[in-house]
């Protein structure tokens, strides 16, 4: 399956059957339904490159129009753009220093239940969550039999896909719990249209998703160049260990040991730290040995206003110059808050993306850009210098996972609770391509 090519088909069922969730009346607007649109192999591997590309695009036209999620700029609303923010901009991070609404209020933390990027982000969660279960609707045995055109093979991918589905509504819950705290859990035993779910607990939403995870490890594919982007057995299993390591906050219950087997079994291989570190994070780094699983950007085939188009132009202002970065505009947005700056050490090769020229440490006006040191850390430019396929939509990936994230901390945490850490890390990489393939 190519993810950067991802196709549409089932677009409208899924659309219809969102409807059914709020208003059983509604009559179907399209002649594409559950009846017809298997009638097509092919369907299968389109719909579930669909559940893959909500993580990447926000609607079903380009880089805007005819969006998923309606109230908020679509661009606003990409799934990328809003983890990245929540995740961030509320911490000691990143500073954004634009004037919209609900934005200056997640970077001084005085959000509310209003909040439009929490909204959002919220409906981004159940889109993933409701398009994943769909798809599981649809390829269960009882389905697949009673049409009668699914050969043998193409039975046992579809069971790969069921697999890599259920990954990435575990992917999604994830992000619900980590964010939200208890939310309701909806699973593809849920009728559509039925009573509204009740909330589930934290607690009862981790224990279903290492459930999910553990089960579904054996029938994901093994990391390699073919399966690049999309849910492979190590990406499980990382999943696994960011959960295991957050079990504390999520169930009351510490779980290091836990944590430490799936790091282990990550950092065993074939995945190794890339050698220059800048690489990960340029637009041709699908060639780095580093990156667990990606959420795949193409200039021209997934273009959006979110995602990597928000963090290369978003972290370009003032004197930077566009072009260094690969891109045609800069949006004078994010920079880098003093607490975060302070923390590298003289020397830190990390800082050789940072600008400094005209910048100031100290943040006096959050809408100055000159205030705060810039940090372009992704850009539209190859390791080899060359721009992305188009100056406005980058090529770079985001590296939901990656080796250099399997153990963040858990070494000490794990030593605080008497747990021994055992792993290694791999430093080697085979030599990267001259030409990245699109």
């Amino acid at each position: 399956m190519n993810l950067r090519t991802g196709k549409a088909l089932a677009a409208a069922l899924l659309l219809v059957a969102a409807a059914g969730c709020t208003d059983t009346t509604v009559e179907p607007k399209s002649t594409v339904t559950e009846a017809n649109v298997f009638n097509d192999p092919g369907s299968y591997q389109a719909f579930l490159a669909r559940v893959y590309a909500g993580l990447a695009v926000t609607g079903q036209q380009g880089a805007a129009g005819n969006a998923d999620i309606a109230g908020i700029d679509e661009g606003f609303s990409q799934y990328v753009r809003l983890l990245w923010e929540l995740q961030t901009l509320p911490t000691d991070e990143a500073v954004l220093g634009w004037g919209d609404v609900g934005i200056r209020d997640l970077v001084t933390l005085t959000w509310g239940s209003t909040n439009p990027f929490l909204n959002a982000m919220y409906y981004r969660v159940y889109f993933q969550v409701m398009m994943a279960n769909e798809f599981l609707r649809q390829t269960t045995d009882e389905k697949l039999a009673a049409r009668g055109n699914v050969s043998s093979a193409l039975y046992d991918e579809i069971q790969t896909y069921r697999a890599e589905a259920r990954f990435l509504r575990a992917l999604s819950y994830w992000h619900g719990i980590d964010i939200f705290g208890d939310i309701p859990l909806v699973t593809e035993a849920d009728g559509l249209g039925a009573t509204p779910p009740q909330q589930a607990s934290r607690a009862d939403i981790y224990s279903f998703l290492v459930s999910e995870l553990t089960a579904i490890i054996p029938d994901l594919p093994a990391p390699g160049a073919s399966t690049y982007g999309r849910a492979t057995t190590l990406a499980a299993r990382m999943l696994l260990a960011k959960l295991y390591m957050n079990a504390g906050v999520y169930t009351g219950t510490p779980n290091y040991a836990a944590a430490m087997t799936e790091v282990q079994a990550v950092i065993a291989g074939p995945y190794t730290l890339d050698d220059n570190y800048r690489d990960i994070f340029l637009a041709d780094n699908d060639a780095s040995p580093e990156i667990i699983f990606a959420v795949p950007s193409d200039g021209r085939r997934t273009q959006t206003w979110g995602g990597m188009t928000f963090l290369v132009h978003a972290s370009c202002g003032a004197s930077m110059n566009a072009s260094d970065y690969g891109i045609d505009g800069c949006w004078w947005g994010l920079r880098l808050k003093p607490e975060a700056y302070n923390r590298y050490a003289a020397g830190d090769g990390r800082t050789s993306y940072f600008y400094t020229s005209g910048q100031n440490v100290a943040i006096g006006s959050i809408g100055n850009f000159n205030d705060g040191i810039a940090a372009p850390k992704f850009t539209n430019r190859t390791s080899g210098g060359a721009q992305g396929s188009h100056p406005t939509f980058p090529d770079t990936d985001f590296p939901m996972f990656r080796l250099g994230g399997a153990g963040p901390g858990l070494r000490e945490r794990a030593a605080a609770a008497g747990v021994r850490w055992s792993g290694r890390r791999h430093h080697r990489r085979p030599a990267r391509p001259a030409v990245r393939p699109r």
